[in-house]
């Protein structure tokens, strides 16, 4: 049950960065201020003020190098904002390595660090458009039909893949960059018919699987297990309530097995290869943490 708490808190906050000693820091949106949080392992610590505008409710992103910390949010005005850790004040300012475009009032984030160093952010822009953004000038459009308020994560391996919900079909695809060219395919074929908040994925090396766990609008906890050749499968784990908290749909004896969700900071060094569509192949052999 541990495990679902913990899955719970981190789909329920706005976004949150796991240090390699293993601390987490988890960011809010709420009160129309972007704000961080400690947690210790039993508890918050003292909140820290990251932007002082936000969209209620929406979510953040970390993108964390050895040099640098900077956050990613949406402002009340539907912009991109950028904030990054001022280590000689203490605090967070405004900073301008990446462009602030203006995104769809329910847009989501992804986002993630390349073996460069270089800081890429995925969105959704006032049309709907899936928007790929690198540093502060470079911007493509996808060419997907992604839902408009789609929940986005990425794999940050050498070819990142970036998931979505397509409004084509409604299952879940992976999206990746090959040759200079977008490639698209479905990484399971199942209707997703809740309105999800965020997504988490969890490549299952036992089962040789993928598990992807959805925060619906209304709370709704549940995964959708993946097999090569079959139709994914979707288990109701619980609620979760506006407060984080999760609450079981079944006995704790009954409780699943909750396989750790794919949430790294970079790794430069990293051997780690991933690759799961309907079509595709599963891989794993890794530096990368898990979460």
């Amino acid at each position: 049950m541990a495990a679902l708490q913990e899955l719970s808190r981190n789909l329920h906050a706005a976004g949150y960065d796991v240090s390699p000693e293993g601390g987490v820091t988890y960011l809010y949106a709420s009160g129309g201020a972007l704000v961080s949080k400690q947690w210790n392992g039993t508890s918050f610590g003292d909140e820290e003020l990251i932007n002082s505008s936000a969209r209620p409710n929406s979510q953040s992103i970390f993108l964390v190098t050895p040099e640098e910390r900077v956050v990613v949010g949406i402002s009340s005005s539907n912009t991109l904002s950028i904030n990054k850790f001022n280590e000689d004040d203490e605090e967070w300012a405004e900073d301008g390595s990446l462009s602030t475009p203006a995104v769809h009032p329910d847009s989501k984030l992804a986002g993630y660090v390349d073996t460069d160093g270089s800081k890429h952010v995925l969105y959704q822009d006032p049309s709907g458009n899936l928007v790929h953004l690198q540093g502060s000038e470079k911007s493509d459009i996808i060419p997907v039909k992604a839902t408009s308020g789609t929940p986005l994560a990425v794999v940050a391996q050498e070819t990142p893949l970036i998931f979505y919900v397509s409004s084509q079909d409604s299952f879940i695809h992976q999206v990746t960059r090959k040759d200079g060219a977008w490639a698209d395919a479905v990484v399971t074929p199942f209707e997703v018919k809740r309105k999800l908040s965020r997504l988490e994925l969890a490549p299952d090396a036992e089962t040789k699987t993928l598990v992807v766990y959805c925060l619906a609008d209304d709370g709704t906890l549940f995964q959708i297990s993946t097999e090569q050749g079959g139709e994914g499968e979707e288990t109701v784990l619980g609620k979760v309530s506006a407060d984080g908290v999760f609450k079981s749909a079944t006995s704790a004896e009954c409780c699943p097995r909750v396989v750790p969700c794919y949430r790294p900071r970079p790794s430069y060094s990293s051997s780690f290869s991933f690759s799961f569509a309907f079509s595709g192949s599963f891989s794993s052999s890794s530096s990368y943490r898990y979460c």
